[in-house]
């Protein structure tokens, strides 16, 4: 008798389907195989044997300098909790004794993958017991469990798990929206849903795999932003079939990419993230605003009712849940009837 395939199986053959899909050379979603951001730096370490030494001290006094862990490391006005967690990062790298990797929440941060109100704190993964001193380091999670080294790997000099091994990881132990946050950014960087696979596979038992199990079902490198994971998952979440990422709608001034959508019904949803509309490369606000309305007009002329989101609605993802389902089922209702608006 044949063995009987993992629960997770069909997900990751569908997520190498769209993978490859997206590698094709004539794929018009060929651009997204990243995740439009470079990994960030590492602060390096001031060395205070060479530095001078009442600049040193001028610049602790301004917080233009932060001592962790018994290095000197830059700080920014601007860090915010990713510049935090980097700094914590190269202090712990600096005086860490034994092998270590960062790991989950930080390896994807340092692998440049996408997050999403993921708390600040360290994640450092051992492969010996460590001696955990919460009390004594409350933003750092430290982790015991066997690495091989193909879920090994150095980002800038320092040692992270391996996208796959991040994915699951952060997959059975974040918030949900979060998780997949990461891991549809990380897929769109690469990650192999056949290393995913074996990872998962080994994970058989550990806590979270529930969770993991699921959450790689709505897994979708298609996903351009992390505003169009979360409004994905709370349709999701109100019991909405799973929708596809980049509809193609065929209007009167070409082929349009709705973000997700459903097309056996015609509804489809877009995020609007500020950036949009923050001019740059953009082109100016006005300009935006007025090809936004005028696509929005194509794709509702096919036939396709929409709704757009931006990020204030995701503070209340049950409520847009709801939002979502009314569009779904107004669509649905419609085409039951034969009633979907003329093209």
């Amino acid at each position: 008798m044949a063995p009987r395939e993992p629960a997770h199986a069909p997900a990751v053959r569908r997520l190498t389907t769209i993978l490859a899909q997206m590698r094709a050379p004539d794929s018009p979603l060929r651009g997204m195989l990243s995740a439009d951001r470079l990994p960030p730096l590492v602060p390096l370490t001031v060395e205070p044997a060479l530095a001078d030494v009442a600049a040193i001290r001028r610049r602790l006094e301004t917080g233009h300098l932060a001592a962790v862990r018994g290095s000197l490391v830059p700080t920014s006005p601007d860090d915010g909790h990713e510049g935090l967690i980097l700094r914590e990062v190269r202090g712990l790298a600096a005086s860490a004794r034994g092998e270590h990797w960062f790991s989950h929440s930080t390896a994807a941060l340092l692998h440049g993958a996408w997050t999403y109100a993921t708390p600040p704190l360290v994640h450092v993964t051992h492969e010996a017991n460590p001696h955990v001193r919460r009390r004594l380091e409350p933003d750092v999670r430290r982790h015991h469990t066997r690495l091989l080294p193909r879920d090994r790997d150095v980002v800038d000099g320092i040692p992270v798990t391996s996208k796959e091994r991040t994915l699951v990881d952060c997959l059975r132990t974040m918030w949900p929206a979060a998780a997949l946050v990461v891991a549809d950014s990380l897929f769109r960087l690469r990650a192999d849903p056949a290393e995913v696979s074996r990872i998962m596979a080994d994970s058989v038992g550990k806590r979270g795999m529930v969770q993991a199990r699921r959450l790689l079902e709505l897994c979708d490198p298609r996903s351009g932003s992390p505003g169009e994971t979360v409004a994905r998952l709370a349709a999701v979440d109100d019991g909405l079939p799973r929708p596809v990422c980049q509809m193609p709608v065929e209007t009167r001034s070409g082929t349009r990419y709705v973000d997700f959508g459903w097309p056996e019904v015609g509804a489809g949803v877009e995020f609007d993230g500020d950036v949009k509309y923050s001019g740059g490369e953009y082109g100016l606000p006005d300009d935006v605003l007025r090809r936004q309305q005028q696509r929005h007009e194509d794709i509702e002329a096919a036939g396709v009712d929409l709704v757009r989101v931006r990020w204030p609605a995701l503070r209340d993802t049950a409520q847009l849940g709801l939002e979502i389902r009314g569009l779904y089922e107004r669509a649905f209702f419609r085409a039951q009837k034969g009633r979907r608006r003329p093209a």
